[in-house]
């Protein structure tokens, strides 16, 4: 074979393996699992009855709490700036779409509004929620300076780790817990922040979960995957709404040990894993999982569903449909 020959032949080869290479990378971050593939919950039929519990997910960990008399909301996440904005552009709320996606819940009232943590897919709507519906607003003091920010005159309720706030029928409890490992947005110092910020320029802050209890219902809202130790030991739940956003980074023995001390240690018999969705897309858009090259949601489900076997109820909620767990062994939420 001639030299000339042999090099056009290396040449088509490495072209080959240039763009194999880089199909595979388009893929990874185009591909993602489908929803569709896990048990979801039904919609409840029908009106509530008065005094009745009504639950909604709005996308990443936004959730409305509705008892007819209050709605409780946690976090405020609901224009969702797309991929280009979120990499590219200060960002700001979305009035339209705010007032557009609560229509789409069914809320137009908001008696509180409790922030986990002040990253933007948490926190980026929450000032603009409390002042336009008058919510008192608890977070931590990153909140308060998103807050003073916006033009938020109210004061922002900080929140104490294991002291329980009330709101009507509600009993809303925080509990400091870790956020997920590997955050890569520390965000500006509280002092320094101002609207419009990046993505990146949102601080964390605290972070925390919630225990939500309405007559014989505790539900636990815990947004971020961090390992939360022992906190949860001497809690009962009878629902545990689960962030699992990037939980298959952690490793399988790390899962085990998440769902150990939150699921198990609470004696919950339903799961509902939250902050799973794609926050980059729009709530116009139906939920989907991240791209494969940014969290593996199916490696997750594969080991939520082993680990919840016949005793734990595994479900995905659906966007804005109020939770109809009636049939499933909810405790004192049934």
């Amino acid at each position: 074979m001639g030299r000339g020959l042999l090099k056009r032949r290396l040449g088509r080869i490495a072209l080959a393996c240039v763009g194999l290479a880089l199909s595979g990378l388009i893929a990874a971050f185009t591909l993602r699992p489908s929803p569709e593939a896990y048990p979801t919950l039904a919609a409840r039929a029908g009106p509530p009855t008065p005094g009745q519990l009504t639950v909604r997910f709005l996308g990443t960990s936004t959730m409305a709490f509705d008892d007819g008399q209050d709605v409780v909301l946690i976090d405020g996440y609901l224009s969702r700036p797309g991929v280009v904005a979120l990499l590219t552009r200060p960002l700001r709320p979305d009035q339209a779409a705010i007032v557009r996606h609560l229509k789409q819940a069914d809320t137009r009232r908001i008696s509180a509004l409790y922030v986990a943590h002040t990253h933007f897919d948490h926190a980026l709507n929450s000032a603009s929620l409390a002042k336009a519906y008058g919510a008192a607003l608890y977070g931590a003091d990153t909140m308060a300076a998103i807050a003073a920010a916006e033009g938020v005159t109210a004061p922002v309720h900080r929140l104490a780790s294991d002291q329980p706030s009330t709101v009507g029928a509600f009993q809303i409890t925080p509990f400091r817990t870790p956020h997920a490992p590997g955050d890569v947005a520390a965000g500006a110092t509280a002092a320094d922040f101002r609207i419009p910020a990046r993505a990146r320029a949102y601080p964390e802050g605290d972070a925390h979960s919630f225990l939500i209890t309405h007559g014989t219902c505790r539900i636990l809202i815990v947004p971020s995957a961090g390992h939360p130790g022992d906190v949860f030991h001497n809690v009962r739940a009878d629902v545990v709404m689960l962030g699992v956003g990037n939980l298959s980074r952690q490793g399988p023995e790390a899962v085990a040990a998440y769902w150990r001390d939150t699921v198990a240690a609470t004696g919950a018999r339903l799961v509902v894993p939250i902050h799973w969705d794609d926050f980059s897309r729009s709530l116009d858009e139906p939920l989907k999982p991240f791209p494969y090259a940014i969290d593996r949601f199916d490696q997750t489900m594969k080991q939520l569903t082993a680990l919840a076997g016949d005793h734990v109820a595994l479900r995905l909620p659906r966007a804005f449909e109020p939770m109809d767990w009636s049939g499933l062994p909810a405790g004192g939420c049934a």
